[in-house]
This record gives C-alpha cells, structure tokens and sequence, in this order.
C-alpha cells in the first residue's frame, strides 16, 4: 500500500509539472500561408535563429503578420487566430536602413510588443528584431525576421 501512494504520488507530481511546462510552451503557433492574402504588401515574420547560415526570411514558422501600415497584427495563439490593433499610429512606416520600429498591439488582455530594426532593399523592406506576447501572467519571448514587398 505504501508503495501504491509513492507511485501514485509521483505520479501526481511528473503529471503537475509536464502540464506546467507544457502550458508555458510556445504560445505562437504557424499561421496559414492564405493569411498575408487579406492585406496589402503585409510584413510576413518568421522565427529566426540568426545563426550564420540563416537566410534573410528566417527558417521557422509564419507568426506574425503586419499590415503595411502597421495597424494591424495577425497571429495564432494556442491554436486560435487573433487580430490585433496598434495601441499607437505608427507615425513613421517609410523602410529606412537602420531604423528601429516599436510596436504595441492588443486585444482583451493581450499584448504584443514588437521591437525591429529595418533594412531597405530595392523591392523590399527587411526587418529582424524581438517580440514579445503577453498572455496572463506569461511573456514569450520570439526572435524574427521578416519582409513586406514595396
């Protein structure tokens, strides 16, 4: 019997901390390539690594979409697509080497931070940076890089 509650006990623990971690796993899921379609010229943002065969795109995932305007951000949390609004109009969307862009964009309770720096390129605007997605009492944090057509 005694047996029976260390295992079962045990069990209870592994069980606890597997959906512990498995509940702060990433929260951004892949979005469908048919979801840039909806916006003109979008900023598609995919994870990146920045190792040093890494190519300009990123090699993860699409997870973020911005609108070229920057008023809109799209993603997958958990499974559920979620649009949400800049907190602030972007005053400045001109692509400039060397310029840094901050973003906050929510809905309900989330927030999502987006840090980036960009690089203008003939047909197109590069940008790489952070962002971060604040989800109740959890950040998670992604590395990206992304690009928008001209």
């Amino acid at each position: 019997m005694k047996k029976f509650r260390v295992k079962l006990g045990l069990s209870i623990v592994v069980l606890f901390f597997t959906n512990m971690v498995s509940a702060q796993q990433t929260a951004l899921l892949a979005l469908g390539p048919q979801e840039a379609k909806s916006l003109h010229a979008p900023y598609e943002f995919r994870v990146a690594n920045f190792s040093k065969d890494e190519g300009a795109y990123g090699s993860g995932d699409l997870v973020l979409i911005i609108s070229n305007d920057t008023k809109t951000a799209i993603i997958n949390l958990n499974g559920t697509r979620t649009e949400l609004r800049a907190l602030q109009m972007n005053q400045n969307t001109e692509c400039k080497t060397g310029t840094s862009r901050q973003q906050v964009y929510a809905k309900e309770q989330l927030r999502l931070q987006v840090k980036l720096t960009l690089r203008a390129g003939e047909e197109a605007c590069w940008a790489e940076g952070l962002i971060s997605i604040r989800t109740d009492k959890h950040t998670h944090r992604y590395l990206v890089k992304g690009v928008s057509g001209l």
